[in-house]
């Protein structure tokens, strides 16, 4: 199809675009919030203060074991060659050699790690979605002229057709007017199409520091930027010939609903884990109110008196002599409470990791053998989850061969670049 022709048509398409995704991005902050935010706790007394917030360190530990042991330690590539003899396997050698030469760079010159940024959305999100994009800005300067981008997938928004490919996305940011007056004025004076751009140096209205929407829409012919949902300042035609983008679906499935196609590794638990953290609570406001047990006394004039330990510094009736001090029998239901948190941490285990998975050793295993099968189970269900981080990061390096060879002014392969890992 012709690209949109203006920021209402642009518009148009992201809100299609982001609809798709509404029901998965709300369950992917949902992820986001017991992380960052916590878990509410209401108090189980009338005058116990505001509500606090719990910080589930179980959601965090869970993310991060996965992530830590995907099998990413050492990435070998292989560009797969298109015709017989030795000059293309000398072809493909020289590319693999560039690749690992260019993701070096990458690593050093934006200090991160594409490979480890894509697997951590893969993990907490239950996507990522890697964008290859040429930059002819760096034509000219000791940079390999390719960005690779691991932004949040919750920006990203491609719409796939009956086969799974990517016919276009969109993408919603904020960035500050000061970066995109650098940009439109780089454009400018190498010559780029530029308009409606007027706007962003109006400095009594915009300041340097404001922060201004964008939204890009890319396929394989066109691309667009607007800001601020009415101006469109960037309309270029790059004809990558392919969408650059790739993407990995972490607990996938061929459900074509994008709310159940994809889900964080702790997707399936979050209410168990929220619910686990508000039994705790219970527990720690039964520890709180009677560690140091009440006591009373009946002197023999038959008035009784309470002595509460946990008020050390209260002023109480003298005891009358011949008074007999008796604890309160006060009993915490912490039995039961134990078992309900056990069964939401049996959900949680099935679900994600067994706990053999933290080094601990499982109680309810006796021999050798079992906690072995145990651990066979653990790495079953990490290799199920490395090929489609693979797939994403193996088309991310052919989409840098791509861009190379047709921008970059350097031979290379147009295939897809396979990546496994080592053990």
């Amino acid at each position: 199809m012709d690209g949109p022709k203006d920021a209402e048509a642009v518009n148009e398409l992201h809100d299609f675009a982001k609809g798709l995704y509404t029901a998965a991005v709300q369950r992917a902050e949902t992820v986001e919030a017991l992380i960052t935010t916590g878990v509410p706790i209401p108090k189980d007394v009338a005058d116990g203060g505001p509500v606090e917030v719990t910080q589930p360190v179980l959601a965090w530990a869970i993310l991060n074991r996965v992530r830590q042991m995907l099998p990413m330690g050492n990435p070998r590539v292989r560009v797969m060659p298109q015709k017989a003899g030795e000059k293309e396997q000398e072809i493909c050698s020289r590319n693999e050699r560039f690749l690992n030469g260019f993701y070096r760079q990458v690593r050093y010159l934006s200090k991160r790690d594409p490979d480890r940024d894509a697997a951590y959305w893969y993990t907490m999100r239950g996507v990522c979605r890697l964008e290859t994009i040429f930059r002819d800005d760096w034509l000219g300067t000791k940079r390999v002229p390719v960005e690779i981008l691991t932004d949040d997938p919750n920006w990203i928004f491609p719409v796939r057709g009956r086969g799974g490919d990517t016919l276009w996305y969109t993408k919603e940011t904020t960035q500050y007017a000061l970066e995109l007056r650098r940009t439109v004025r780089d454009l400018q004076e190498r010559g780029k199409p530029v308009s409606d751009a007027a706007f962003l140096f109006d400095e009594e209205k915009i300041g340097p520091n404001d922060l201004l929407k964008v939204v890009e829409y890319r396929d394989g012919e066109y691309y667009r930027c607007v800001v601020e949902d009415e101006n469109l300042i960037i309309a270029t035609t790059p004809a990558y010939g392919f969408v650059p983008l790739a993407e990995g679906r972490c607990l996938d499935t061929p459900m074509e609903s994008a709310e159940w196609a994809y889900q964080s590794v702790i997707g399936p638990v979050v209410e168990h884990i929220r619910q686990m953290y508000l039994l705790m609570s219970k527990l720690a406001t039964g520890v709180d109110l009677f560690f140091y047990p009440l006591l009373y006394g009946v002197s023999a004039t038959g008035e009784v008196v309470i002595v509460d330990p946990n008020q050390p510094g209260r002023v109480t009736q003298m005891l009358a002599p011949g008074t007999e001090l008796r604890v309160v029998q006060i009993q915490v239901n912490a039995p039961m409470l134990a078992q309900l948190m056990q069964l939401f941490k049996n959900d949680i285990n099935l679900a994600t990791i067994p706990e053999t998975a933290w080094g601990a050793e499982p109680t309810s295993l006796e021999s050798g053998f079992a906690i072995a099968q145990v651990l066979n189970q653990v790495q079953s269900a990490m290799w199920d989850k490395v090929p489609n981080l693979q797939r994403a990061l193996g088309d991310t390096r052919g989409n840098v061969l791509w861009l190379v060879e047709k921008f970059g002014g350097a031979s290379g392969s147009d295939l897809s670049v396979p990546v496994d890992y080592q053990e």
